[in-house]
């Protein structure tokens, strides 16, 4: 047999149970965030004082202008036609039409896991806690919005494309992609969800990820694998994705604890901080930030690989070799 037709060393995605255990830890982390701010004492404490300021600084102030309004509304959308774009020029370059198909299956999977989950889980019990106004209750804390529909749309079109790309383009292109999902969250916090909510739409897309990844690396073995003779190289897309997931998570816990405390906290509808509105936008960036170091670095392990002088299986030729010159192309 011809050394271009071995068989491969190490299959894409050969581990699945390792798969399994991934879907598992997000829908764990899906639970325990829902657990925490949505049932929680200390969890709706949190979420209440980033509401209370950004009444204060945000819905009073600068958004009373229409026009900045109507901007952050359009971001979420934005992005996802931007990754949307990607995905296309993707899809018909490379000719990745299976893929493409695997990974929309997946994109409406997550949308249609959020839209049931919104029916499953109430999404948060009537607070008892003081409010500096009483039609917070009626405009946030009643309406059914864990998980957040607009950054599912925006966070699964980002992961879409990051499934149907080259395994040497994922760290860059995932990088890329989750500062669409961040942004996308920013805006959405900012015009009236809570931090949780925008968590939560990043955990259900990271499940349905980790399916449409499973299988197009399973059906797509070719462009799936990579020679060991030039290796993948993930570090910085990695690194830089869990530096700032890091960064990002610290920064926040550090506002919070800049702010006052647990007493800054608890005194939140008498005398909201600024501080608390931007530790609520930036909740969700440092647990984006670390899925996306996850996701790069799982991606990167599950890669198929190849012997030294292993070249992947061709695809037939259209020209093929006749058979009386084959023996000048073997190796």
């Amino acid at each position: 047999m011809s050394a271009a037709y071995a068989p491969r060393t190490r299959p894409p995605a050969r581990r699945t149970w390792l798969w399994v255990v991934g879907i598992l830890f997000c829908a764990a982390g899906l639970v325990v965030t829902h657990e925490f701010f949505i049932t929680a004492d200390r969890g709706q404490w949190l979420e209440h004082a980033t509401l209370e300021s950004r009444y204060e600084y945000i819905t009073q102030g600068p958004m009373q202008n229409d026009v900045l309004r109507r901007v952050l509304s359009t971001i979420p959308l934005a992005t996802a036609v931007i990754a949307g774009i990607i995905f296309l020029a993707n899809m018909f370059m490379r000719q990745r039409f299976l893929a493409a198909g695997i990974a929309l299956a997946s994109f409406l999977g997550a949308n249609i896991t959020t839209q049931f989950l919104k029916q499953l889980w109430v999404h948060r019990p009537d607070p008892q806690m003081p409010m500096s106004d009483p039609n917070m209750a009626v405009w946030w804390w009643s309406v059914d919005s864990f998980p957040s529909g607009h950054a599912t749309v925006a966070a699964g079109a980002a992961v879409a494309v990051f499934l149907i790309c080259r395994p040497r383009q994922r760290p860059f292109v995932g990088v890329f992609t989750a500062l669409l999902a961040m942004l996308a969250g920013l805006s959405i916090f900012l015009t009236g969800h809570f931090a949780s909510d925008i968590i939560a739409a990043y955990l259900v897309v990271a499940c349905w990820g980790l399916v449409g990844g499973w299988l197009i690396m399973r059906s797509g073995e070719r462009w799936n694998s990579v020679s060991v003779e030039s290796p993948m190289t993930t570090a910085a897309g990695a690194g830089l994705a869990w530096v700032l997931g890091i960064v990002f998570t610290a920064l926040t816990v550090g506002l919070f604890v800049w702010a006052g405390g647990w007493s800054a906290v608890a005194n939140a509808a008498s005398d909201p901080s600024p501080w608390h509105w931007v530790a609520g936008a930036l909740l969700p960036v440092g647990p984006g930030f670390l899925l996306c170091g996850m996701g790069i670095s799982f991606f990167s392990t599950e890669t198929g690989r190849h012997r030294p002088g292993e070249p992947v299986r061709p695809q037939p030729s259209q020209h093929p070799v006749p058979p009386q010159f084959a023996h000048l192309y073997e190796v």
